[in-house]
């Protein structure tokens, strides 16, 4: 039974003009770094990143508002005025005009207010930029994810190919051993069978590698065909250890995002309890005012005037009574103080539990990529013997298949593990405040070039033939 490689040849003609592509476009940057690159496109993409950098420069701006508030204000203000007068009994028509200019500075003496409003405002600050990196690591970690989504979807195709090309094999040889006569027809059937199933294997491949791929452009706002000749080796894991957990959260306890921000949150509403009761305590300022006039007479009077006027003194405020207002507004954010406590607690737990989450599934993909390397070596053993005793008569071909069948699912729960690991290691370091650009660069000089249409194993796990 002869099907058509129509979707075989498909994915292995896009994938190879994929690696020409990128070979002759990046030939003489030998250097080139798929991960950096990418992650700078999906820094510009990313509306949250450029939304978070926004805020912190908004939030600049309010410390400088705070930090001016204890300076002098200057006001500059001027007016002009023309008058028609008539006076009984004879209401002759007498105009005059008049002008002033007057200059007004204030310089604060005593506002305790203005001491809460710029410790507000600087934990406002740290609190955008804690939330910036917040979006920064998370944003890193969701595009290590999607690339390596596509980077295991590549994978998986080039296994179904591999096991399609295995069985096709298989068949050759049953269809051989059953014209001489030394095997059952039953032998070509199953082979058959294998590759029918397979060739649906295949589609679905193709079909998540195109989605995975897809997203992957969403997320960069550019296709990204030059990573899909890279790949992990295997040659190095990521390095976590089940006593090393707590060190985790201790460091995430310090340098979490998340959690600073619920800090800062914090630090915020207790400025704000502090203004609310200053709202009780007496203000004093020092005020000079420069007054300059100018008429050409009065209602009262027909002599032209001009006078200069300087006063220099202090204003003091001492609240009494406001209804009611001040002592509710100081309940008010003391509640709302209480609720950004509520909230450092809840940020405190739910960190820990993301580390734990994020620590145990790297610790288990990693333990688990050990695990399929060794297995793919037992595997690899058992499909030479299986092909050996099915060459003399001791195996029947259903075994051989089922045989390649377990390969090749090992060999795929490898790289699925090597790859999870990865993504693991980079989100626990992003919820823990780790995930700096220095691990991108290691992670990103750990994808080597790898054939994209022909797996092979790591040296490593290859064996002689016993």
């Amino acid at each position: 039974m002869n099907l058509p490689n129509g979707p075989v040849v498909g994915l292995q003609g896009r994938l190879l003009a994929a690696v020409l592509l990128v070979a002759s476009v990046a030939a003489p940057r030998c250097d080139a770094q798929v991960l950096i690159e990418l992650q700078r496109s999906a820094a510009i993409n990313d509306p949250n990143s450029v939304g978070a950098q926004a805020q912190v420069r908004a939030a600049e701006q309010r410390v400088v508002q705070a930090k001016a508030g204890f300076g002098p204000t200057a006001a500059l203000t001027a007016s002009s005025s023309d008058t028609r007068y008539r006076e009984a009994p004879s209401y002759d028509l007498r105009p005059f005009n008049g002008s002033q200019t007057a200059l007004q500075i204030t310089q604060p003496l005593y506002r305790p207010a203005l001491f809460a409003s710029l410790a507000g405002a600087q934990a406002q600050f740290e609190q955008a930029q804690a939330a910036a990196e917040q979006v920064q690591a998370e944003m890193t970690a969701r595009l290590v994810e999607a690339s390596f989504e596509v980077l295991k979807a590549r994978d998986a195709a080039t296994f179904v190919q591999a096991q399609k090309r295995a069985a096709e094999e298989q068949l050759a040889a049953a269809q051989r051993s059953f014209k001489v006569g030394t095997t059952a027809i039953t032998d070509v059937r199953d082979a058959e069978a294998k590759i029918d199933t397979v060739a649906a294997q295949l589609l679905a491949a193709e079909a998540e590698l195109d989605l995975r791929q897809q997203l992957l452009a969403e997320l960069t706002g550019r296709p990204a065909p030059e990573l899909l000749p890279k790949g992990l080796t295997g040659e190095r894991m990521p390095s976590v250890q089940m006593a090393s957990v707590l060190e985790w959260i201790t460091d995430a306890q310090l340098k979490s995002p998340q959690l600073r921000q619920a800090q800062q949150a914090l630090v915020v509403a207790e400025a704000e309890v502090r203004k609310a009761w200053f709202g009780h305590a007496p203000t004093a300022d020092v005020t000079y005012n420069y007054t300059t006039s100018r008429d050409s007479g009065t209602v009262t009077s027909v002599f032209p005037r001009r006078g200069d006027t300087s006063q220099l003194g202090v204003n003091v405020s001492i609240p009494l009574f406001a209804s009611g207002a001040t002592q509710s507004r100081v309940a008010e954010t003391v509640a709302l103080r209480d609720k950004a406590q509520s909230d450092v607690d809840a940020a405190r737990r739910a960190v820990q539990t993301s580390v734990r989450q994020s620590f145990s599934a790297t610790l288990t993909a990693t333990t688990l990529a050990r695990g399929f390397e060794t297995a793919n070596r037992s595997l690899e053993v058992a499909l030479r013997a299986n092909r050996r005793g099915y060459e003399v008569g001791m195996k029947i071909n259903a075994e051989v298949l089922e045989s390649q069948s377990r390969l090749f699912e090992a060999r795929r729960d490898l790289s699925r593990a090597r790859y999870d690991a990865w993504v693991n290691f980079i989100k626990l370091k992003a919820v823990a405040g780790r995930l700096g650009q220095a691990d991108i660069n290691e992670l990103d000089a750990l994808l080597v070039d790898v054939d994209p249409t022909v797996w092979q194993p790591p040296p490593a796990q290859r064996r002689t033939t016993p």
